[in-house]
């Protein structure tokens, strides 16, 4: 395992800081959410600190996501039910007003000790939690990105994305052929 998070940082990737729920850290760090549903996001590979929202706050958790997987609520319905057991009628409806939305597949998570809000404002007068995301790898966001991959390991964890994107493309194959 990585002593910190810089040994599996990687350069060339987007990084980005979202905001996820404490009930889906939770799911994520114990490997049963393997996807993020997301009506609007980014196009690409990217790594990502994630910012757990709610009361005691903070980032605890570094991602490694594939590119997202973008298509039409229905089958992100049948993705997300039947790779990750979700409830195809909540997904259908969390995105069928634009009948469009993105499944980011989460590859890797690291998790490390919470870096609490107070201490971030502390460290970090300017630090505002994002609603959705915001890039960390541009110049006036160093010093946050900085302190986070300093940060020392605590546990990883592997997805194995190698057999859900073989679920994902059965899926779209059977949608397809109907």
């Amino acid at each position: 395992m990585p002593k910190k998070i810089c040994d599996v940082y990687d350069p060339l990737l987007p990084t980005l800081l979202i905001s996820i729920h404490k009930i889906y850290v939770k799911q994520i760090l114990s490997g049963k959410k393997v996807i993020e549903y997301r009506k609007k996001f980014f196009n690409d590979p990217f790594q990502a600190f994630v910012y757990t929202t709610g009361k005691n706050g903070g980032i605890e958790m570094f991602i490694k996501c594939d590119a997202p997987i973008i298509d039409n609520a229905h089958k992100l319905a049948t993705i997300g039910e039947t790779i990750q057991h979700d409830n195809y009628g909540d997904i259908f409806d969390y995105f069928k007003e634009k009948n469009t939305g993105y499944i980011i597949p989460i590859i890797e998570v690291y998790q490390f000790k919470k870096v609490d809000l107070q201490y971030l404002r502390t460290e970090l007068p300017s630090f505002v939690v994002p609603q959705k995301y915001l890039f960390l790898d541009r110049q006036d966001k160093q010093n946050l990105l900085n302190l986070l991959l300093q940060q020392v390991c605590s546990n990883k964890l592997i997805n194995n994305w190698d057999f859900y994107f073989k679920q994902a493309k059965k899926c779209i194959d059977s949608i397809n052929d109907n």
